[in-house]
């Protein structure tokens, strides 16, 4: 799969950011100690990654009841509210999805979670190829999960079958509707479940470090996690919004946007940006911004946290389209905003100069 973070060639960029913000604020010369990043460490494992996990765990599992409530009552209100703790799943996801690395990518299991873009339609294709098999009584277990693709497995996946616009007419014509739909929702409960126990055993790695371990220093382990800051800020702007909003209303097309069946395009991108905000400053105790504070780039950071807050603020404003296109005046509001998450990504890859910081390979390069 092309993952989400798909980022273009940005060293000059970064140069020239670091530039202008060493002009403007001179940096501390001296380095956080070994014990503050162990302690910025902790905090966003232990405030902001395992508890947003767990809020995806909790939200999955209703999302099984859910859906297993409207397979056995197949009414509109039992479909209106199985729709629901949908978004509400996936806003759970959207939470976290900034989070590519430990327990997550084992298996694939991020891949498995959310397949997307799916360019070639591959989910479309596979899941209705098993769908045709009713004849043929599959069984939808874990051998079957084990062997079957990344692209039937997800929250995509099961966002085409919940809103199918035929939904009720293919629930009557195929016995493998339900069934599928039902088992999908158990295997991403019990993906979500295990990613949850592996971080707490993922705890350990935070206390040890040396050569043979997982990291090296807390430093090492520091900068995995400030990847997950910085790198998606981009993807967002390059993913959610500039492929399917186009360079111009006339080339938009809100089909490659994320989650456009159950129009979530826009909410996704308020929620990746407050959960991004809370890895940057709303942990307690050690937060990047208060290194940066730290480092003597009291400035920058508060200038990051201005940029999350108005970016938000101006998402608020945005709707989702209707009938899947803008009108001009939302076609520009999205179109600054992609800009300002541009200049949010320049100032968040200046920041790691004063933290020092090198983030070194960037997951999105050459995929």
């Amino acid at each position: 799969m092309k993952t989400i973070f798909k980022m273009v060639n940005k060293q000059l960029l970064i140069a020239s950011g670091c530039l202008v913000y060493l002009v403007a604020s001179p940096v501390n010369a001296s380095q956080l100690s070994e014990q503050r990043w162990q302690e910025f460490n902790l905090a966003a494992v232990q405030q902001h990654i395992i508890p947003n996990y767990q809020t995806l765990v909790e939200q999955s599992n209703l999302l099984v009841t859910s859906v297993s409530a409207f397979c056995e009552d197949r009414s509109e209100q039992r479909l209106n509210a199985a729709k629901s703790q949908f978004k509400q799943t996936q806003q759970a996801w959207q939470n976290i999805q900034h989070i590519q690395f430990g327990p997550v990518t084992m298996l694939m299991r991020n891949f498995s979670l959310q397949y997307w873009p799916d360019k070639k339609n591959l989910g479309g294709r596979q899941l209705n190829a098993l769908l045709k098999q009713a004849g043929d009584a599959p069984q939808y277990d874990n051998e079957f999960f084990n062997r079957a693709s990344v692209a039937v497995k997800g929250y995509p996946a099961i966002e085409r079958l919940l809103f199918e616009a035929k939904l009720f007419a293919q629930l009557d014509s195929n016995p493998s509707y339900c069934p599928l739909l039902t088992a999908i929702t158990e295997h991403i409960a019990s993906n979500t479940q295990s990613i949850v126990t592996e971080w707490h055993a993922e705890l350990a790695n935070y206390h040890h470090y040396a050569e043979d371990a997982l990291y090296q220093s807390p430093r090492e382990a520091a900068t995995e996690i400030l990847k997950t800051l910085v790198e998606p800020i981009e993807a967002i702007s390059d993913g959610k919004i500039a492929a399917p909003l186009g360079k111009t209303l006339a080339k938009m097309r809100w089909r490659k946007s994320e989650s456009w069946r159950s129009k979530q395009s826009i909410e996704n991108i308020r929620t990746n940006l407050k959960s991004l905000q809370h890895l940057f400053s709303g942990v307690s105790g050690a937060s990047t911004k208060q290194l940066l504070i730290e480092s003597g780039a009291g400035e920058l950071a508060a200038e990051i946290d201005r940029q999350f807050s108005q970016i938000n603020a101006a998402l608020q404003q945005i709707a989702a389209p209707v009938a899947m296109q803008y009108q001009q005046r939302q076609f520009a509001q999205l179109s600054s905003v992609q800009q300002q998450l541009k200049q949010l990504s320049d100032n968040l890859l200046a920041s790691m100069q004063p933290l020092q910081i090198k983030l070194g390979f960037n997951r999105r390069d050459g995929d």
